[in-house]
């Protein structure tokens, strides 16, 4: 049975507005697993906000790491956008 309950999320972080999207565990498990570093169980951090910028941040469109002026900053957008991609911000239920 597939789930169709995707859904957005909206955060402001530093003044800046941004929109990630929901798109099922499948989604965000198959990201995962383009993210280990070859030969190794580590995640390369630069793949997974690649992979996150890329399929999971809908708003603003096209963001690259080096639009972010700090780590604290890219850090906690990418930490954010994991999270939605993890399904951890599911809608109550009605």
């Amino acid at each position: 049975m597939a789930n169709k309950d995707f859904y957005t999320v909206e955060k402001e972080i530093n003044g800046k507005k941004y929109i990630a999207q929901f798109s099922g565990l499948s989604t965000g498990l198959k990201i995962m697993d383009e993210c280990y570093i070859e030969g190794s169980d580590n995640l390369s951090t630069y793949k997974l906000a690649e992979k996150i910028f890329e399929r999971i941040i809908v708003e603003p469109k096209g963001l690259k790491i080096d639009d972010f002026k700090t780590i604290k900053e890219f850090n906690e957008v990418v930490t954010w956008a994991q999270d939605v991609m993890q399904g951890n911000f599911q809608p109550e239920a009605e």
